[in-house]
């Protein structure tokens, strides 16, 4: 059977903030996952917003260049009507 709990660390020891019953000396495995609190959240975000400005600064010097200039007008080269 699995189930989740919270638990808490200190001083180097694992304490459940809930009951669990289970058998005296029973071998158990146990997954540590922290907990989603406001300030990691607000990093995380932070972070994803900093690859985002990176990224759309790559892309647009990529974009932007001499070369590829010439499809700035695409409709008027490829003899587009306007609606």
């Amino acid at each position: 059977m699995a189930r989740t709990i919270r638990a808490r660390f200190s001083h180097g020891v694992i304490e459940p903030l809930e009951k669990v019953e289970m058998p005296e000396g029973k071998e158990i495995t146990i997954t540590i996952s922290e907990t989603l609190t406001k300030e990691f959240l607000y990093e995380e975000e932070q972070r994803d917003r900093e690859w985002g400005n990176l990224a759309m600064s790559s892309f647009a010097s990529d974009w932007n260049n001499e070369k590829d200039a010439i499809y700035d007008n695409w409709k008027d080269l490829y003899h587009v009507q306007k609606r």
